[in-house]
């Protein structure tokens, strides 16, 4: 009897632990080994590890010390447009006209009016074209204007690196953006000694092409294709061997004149006429004729999934129209950021500082309960959170984590948004631990120069947190 009763009570005792303090010692334990023995040289970190499910702080190590958030940024700025503009809103491009249709004729003016749509491609903006065929418009007797009026002129945010120009990552952002604001170029061998094909997609009589290239002519250098974006010239320049296929992402100075361009080449080739062209603001009682969009929550996935640059940056963008519904720029979008992050965490500037949506600016900065703040705050949005889950990149399964957190123990229990920028490597998201727990974390690794090391770092941390319960 008196083995039963002393069971009973152990019994008793065990039940009335909380569930999350049985592992805390070794987590705690095994992460410190981790950071001990294999941070490398030069390099530091800071992380936070909060258990969502039991409202308690797992694991904590300079969580207060503000880092480079690279592309993790992303998560605040999805978070931002999710809670500000809400899950139904949409990007829309639109054509309208001031006038009438008579005879075939527009007696009035023709408005293509961007909206800062990040996922516009040339299929939607040909569709555009097609709608006003439909509609009978064979001339337009009044002016063709692009509309650009919701943004100022300010093609990139504060502290974006002005070599970077040339990469499609680094777009020249506008309202009017076909092709996320980048051509594709390829070159193709064709005989020895000839010149070999070059072709632009989407396929424009807007970019030009010098073509300096030989195919298999072994007294010339390596293969290069580029524009002298030192001088902010789109001509593709294309030398050297060409030995196979080669392809190239470029990115388009005035990704609005490119888009303006492409879309009167459209009404060229469907045989609608019209004299004059420039920019102007559409009027308020303009009638829609066609609109093209896509939903908030496909643009998070592709900023989420992808790391797509502009996605992030159309969000940003969007969320600062909130206050400053035109001429919106990067300065008043980080403002209106700042002014939610206040009203929802009491947190001002002193302790972050944020320039842009995607994390390229060198002068982006936040800590590890920066983030996990934001991540939990979602967390709790029965309606949000989800479309935010489902954007992460999933460990071993897709996006950036395709080919990380791939082993049993941890594929498909991570979902979190990776960042890598020269001298940080960051990862932050949430994890499903082996007893179930939801927990929210960051990482943030400063000094990086390689990112192998620092991945390996937050990958063993994550193997850790997801063996919990086991």
């Amino acid at each position: 009897m008196k083995y039963i009763i002393t069971l009973c009570l152990s019994l008793l005792l065990a039940l009335s632990l909380p569930a999350a303090s049985i592992d805390l010692d070794s987590l705690t334990e095994s992460i410190d080994q981790i950071i001990y023995e294999d941070l490398p040289e030069g390099t530091d970190i800071a992380l936070m590890v909060y258990d969502l499910t039991n409202d308690t702080t797992l694991y904590a190590y300079r969580e207060k010390v503000m880092c480079r958030p690279a592309s993790v940024q992303k998560v605040v700025t999805s978070v931002t447009a999710l809670s500000s503009l809400g899950a139904d809103y949409k990007f829309k491009t639109s054509l309208r006209m001031q006038g009438t249709i008579d005879n075939g004729v527009l007696n009035g003016n023709l408005y293509l009016v961007g909206g800062l749509d990040p996922a516009l491609n040339e299929h939607e903006l040909r569709s555009l074209v097609s709608d006003l065929k439909n509609a009978g418009v064979k001339r337009i007797e009044g002016t063709v204007y692009a509309d650009v009026s919701i943004m100022d002129s300010t093609y990139w945010a504060s502290g974006w690196c002005w070599d970077d120009a040339p990469a499609s990552f680094q777009p020249y952002i506008s309202p009017l953006m076909v092709h996320e604001g980048f051509v594709g170029v390829e070159v193709k061998p064709t005989s020895k000694g000839k010149s070999p094909d070059v072709n632009i997609y989407p396929s424009n009589k807007y970019i030009k092409v010098i073509n300096r290239a030989k195919t298999q002519d072994n007294k010339l250098g390596p293969l290069t294709i580029t524009r002298d974006w030192m001088q902010g010239d789109n001509t593709v320049i294309v030398e050297g061997n060409c030995t196979r296929r080669q392809t190239k992402e470029l990115s388009v100075v005035g990704s609005a004149d490119f888009t303006f361009a492409l879309f009167r080449q459209y009404l060229d080739e469907a045989g609608i006429s019209y004299g004059n062209y420039g920019w102007g603001t559409c009027p308020v009682m303009a009638s829609e004729i066609s609109d093209v969009s896509h939903g908030l929550p496909a643009i998070i996935k592709e900023a989420l999934k992808e790391s797509n640059n502009l996605y992030a940056e159309a969000m940003f963008l969007q969320t600062g129209r909130i206050q400053q519904p035109v001429g919106v720029s990067f300065k008043s979008a980080s403002k209106y950021l700042q002014n939610f992050v206040s009203r929802k965490f009491g947190m001002y500037s002193a302790s972050y500082n944020i320039v842009d949506g995607c994390g390229l600016s060198m002068y982006d900065m936040c800590s590890p309960q920066f983030m996990v703040d934001m991540l939990s705050f979602i967390y709790k949005d029965n309606e949000l959170f989800p479309i935010l889950y489902k954007s992460l990149p999933i460990s071993g399964v897709d996006g950036t984590l395709k080919t990380r957190l791939n082993d049993k123990t941890t594929l498909n229990k991570v979902h979190a948004k990776t960042g890598s920028v020269t001298g940080s490597c960051t990862l932050a998201g949430y994890i499903k631990t082996a007893d179930g727990r939801d927990l929210a974390f960051c990482i943030m690794n400063e000094g990086a120069v390689k990112m192998a090391p620092s991945r390996k770092i937050q990958d063993q941390i994550c193997s850790v947190l997801c063996e919990l319960g086991l």
